[in-house]
C-alpha cells in the first residue's frame, strides 16, 4: 500500500498523483478517497499507516501552519523509517511550492514539483516508487535467505453488523525453514494469540445493548474493531523475534487504543521466551536495564530535567519487568516498544528504543548469550 499524506489544504493538487498511482495499480491510500462515510478517521488513518509500504508526503505553502493529522502522519512515517534498513525508500516528500520543508522532514531527499512539468514529476515519482518496491522485495528476500527462515503473511477478516457489531482483521504468519524443524509450533503460538484477541473483540455481539447502540448510528461507533498488523521478523543467531501492532476500538469510545505485541523464541530447540526477564541471569539486572531504557526514552522523547511530569511518566511506565514485556531481539540490540499512554501522550504513538547488546551483555544468561552468538567482554 502507498499512503498519500498532504500537508496542504488543497486536495485538488494531490488528486492527479492519486489517479496516476491508481491507474498503475499501485494501491494508493488517501483519507478522503479511501475512508468511507461513517468510518472512524483516527483508526483508519493509523492502521493504514501501519500497513503501508511507502508514504508520499506532499508539502505546499499551507504546510507552515498546518496542524493535526498531517503532522501526526509525518511523525509516524519518521518513526517507521527508523525501522527500515539504510537504502530503503520509505518516505518520499514532494515539494509542491517553493517553501521550506517541515522540520521533521529535513534531511530526507525530496522531489521538487514546483519547477517541473507535471509529466516530468509523475515520471520521477514512478521511478522512485518502482525502485522502492524493488528494493523492499530484494531486502526481504535477502533477509529471509540469510536467516534460513521464510515468512509469509496472510490476511484474515471477519465482520458482523450488530448493536454492537464487530470487525476483526488479523495478518497471520506462515513460517518455513529447511534448517529448523517444527516452526509450525511458533506459527500456531503466534496466530493463536492473535486469534484470541480477535475473539475477545467479537464476544460482546452476543449481548446486544439497544440502550447504547442502534442501527441509525454511524456503523463504526457501534462496532468493536480489532486489527493485528504484522510489523517485522528478525532472526539473530538462533533466536527469532516477530513484532505486531495491535489496534482496538471499543464501540462508543472517544478514540482507539494502540499497542505493540512481540513474540520471541529460541529456534533450536524451539522455546518461547515469554518475558524480557528470561534474558537475564537474575532480577538484579532490572535496575541497570531500567536505567538504560529510561535514558534512551528521555532522549527519544526529547525530555530534559525540566520536564519532571513527563520524566515521571516514563519512570512509571517502566517500573518493572512487565512494563518491558514487548521486546524484540534484533541485530542492533534489545528493542522495547511501548503502547498508547504507557510512557508518553497518546499523540506520540508507540515509542520504541533499542538497548545495544554491549550495554547488557554481562547481564544476559548463558543460554540467551550463546543463542544470540554473543560473547562477554571479559
Amino acid at each position: 500500500m502507498i499512503f498519500i499524506s498532504y500537508v496542504s489544504e488543497d486536495r485538488s493538487r494531490v488528486m492527479p498523483f492519486y489517479d496516476l498511482l491508481d491507474a498503475h495499480n499501485l494501491n494508493p491510500w488517501m483519507d478522503h478517497k479511501s475512508i468511507l462515510s461513517g468510518q472512524n478517521w483516527d483508526y483508519e488513518i493509523t492502521t493504514a499507516l501501519e500497513r503501508c509500504d511507502i508514504i508520499i508526503i506532499f508539502v505546499s505553502q499551507n504546510s507552515v501552519d498546518k496542524r493535526g493529522y498531517a503532522q501526526k502522519e509525518i511523525s509516524f512515517a519518521l518513526e517507521k523509517i527508523k525501522e527500515k534498513l539504510k537504502g530503503d525508500i520509505y518516505a518520499i516528500p514532494v515539494q509542491l511550492d517553493r517553501v521550506d520543508f517541515p522540520e521533521q522532514l529535513k534531511g530526507i531527499q525530496f522531489l521538487q514539483a514546483y519547477n517541473k512539468e507535471q509529466s516530468e514529476v509523475e515520471a520521477e515519482l514512478l521511478r522512485s516508487l518502482n525502485a522502492a518496491q524493488k528494493k523492499s522485495l530484494e531486502i526481504a528476500s535477502d533477509a529471509q535467505l540469510k536467516a534460513e527462515v521464510r515468512w509469509l503473511i496472510e490476511d484474515s477478516e471477519l465482520k458482523y453488523n450488530g448493536i454492537p457489531g464487530f470487525s476483526t482483521s488479523v495478518q497471520r504468519i506462515r513460517l518455513s525453514s529447511t534448517k529448523y524443524a517444527q516452526l509450525k509450533d511458533i506459527e500456531d503460538h503466534i496466530n493463536g494469540s492473535l486469534a484470541r484477541h480477535a475473539m475477545d473483540a467479537r464476544y460482546s455481539t452476543l449481548e446486544p445493548q439497544p440502550s447504547f447502540y442502534n442501527l441509525m448510528q454511524d456503523e463504526w461507533k457501534r462496532t468493536n474493531t480489532f486489527d493485528a498488523i504484522f510489523g517485522s521478523a528478525d532472526v539473530v543467531g538462533r533466536v527469532i523475534s516477530v513484532g505486531y501492532s495491535l489496534h482496538w476500538y471499543s464501540a462508543g469510545a472517544a478514540h482507539p487504543v494502540h499497542a505493540p505485541k512481540s513474540f520471541n523464541y529460541l529456534l533450536e530447540p524451539i522455546i518461547h521466551l515469554p518475558s524480557i526477564r528470561n534474558l537475564f541471569q537474575s532480577d538484579d539486572a532490572l535496575g541497570p536495564v531500567q536505567a538504560h531504557v529510561q535514558r534512551l526514552l528521555a532522549s527519544e522523547l526529547k525530555l530534559n530535567e525540566a520536564d519532571s511530569f513527563d520524566l515521571n511518566w516514563v519512570c512509571e511506565g517502566t517500573k518493572d519487568w512487565d512494563s518491558l514485556s514487548n521486546f524484540m531481539l534484533t541485530k542492533d540490540g534489545i528493542t522495547v516498544v511501548f503502547g498508547s499512554y504507557q510512557v508518553a501522550a497518546y499523540a506520540l504513538g508507540m515509542p520504541r528504543i533499542t538497548i545495544p547488546y554491549e550495554l547488557v551483555v554481562d547481564l544476559l544468561n548463558e543460554s540467551v548469550l550463546h543463542a544470540l552468538g554473543l560473547y562477554r567482554t571479559a
